[in-house]
């Protein structure tokens, strides 16, 4: 599911809700379900379930009586959410969303020497614009990718990710600008 509502897509900027969704994607449960699965007390869990629900993400699926009480059990709407990268302005202004970008970004940095990759410090702050950059291209790709397929059940999930991948390099050839961070960050990380 792409998110193309901003009020939707700050719901994502709290932890809470995005490892409410996490669990929801793969699994029905309740609220106590949830409040034992993320250590948080019932009626917090309550209160971002309901925001969860009103803005579509996640729905009821029944209701079961347990010791006197009826409890209702949930699931997400999709198996992945996508934020729509058209709302990436619209949300720069949410200082959470912000701060979550940000978190991000230096994660991604930081990621960089799982592959071997050390950059020199003075060059930081312009891989990470160079990252980013990149980064709202290729999301922007996906997202163009996702909507054009019309069909993606009738592939197994090896193959669509595959074709996915093939689509978006594609795509992204033709962006100009995406290609010219590419080659800075070639030249600057040196693989």
């Amino acid at each position: 599911m792409i998110i193309k509502d901003p009020e939707v897509a700050k719901l994502f900027a709290d932890d809470t809700r995005r490892r409410m969704l996490h669990l929801l994607r793969h699994n029905e449960m309740s609220t106590t379900d949830l409040a034992k699965a993320l250590d948080k007390n019932h009626s917090s869990i309550i209160h971002h379930l309901q925001l969860l629900v009103e803005a579509g993400l996640v729905v009821q699926t029944r209701e079961e009586k347990v010791r006197n009480m009826v409890q209702a059990y949930y699931k997400a709407t999709a198996n992945r959410f996508i934020i729509s990268y058209s709302l990436n302005e619209t949300l720069t202004d949410n200082q959470t969303f912000a701060t979550w970008r940000e978190g991000l970004l230096q994660s991604m940095y930081a990621g960089l020497e799982t592959f071997g990759i050390k950059v020199p410090l003075e060059n930081k702050a312009r891989v990470i614009e160079l990252m980013e950059i990149c980064y709202q291209f290729e999301r922007k790709a996906w997202e163009e990718a996702i909507e054009q397929q019309t069909d993606p059940g009738k592939l197994d999930r090896r193959c669509e990710s595959s074709l996915q991948q093939l689509v978006i390099s594609m795509k992204l050839c033709r962006e100009k600008e995406h290609s010219a961070a590419i080659q800075e960050l070639d030249k600057i990380i040196g693989l």
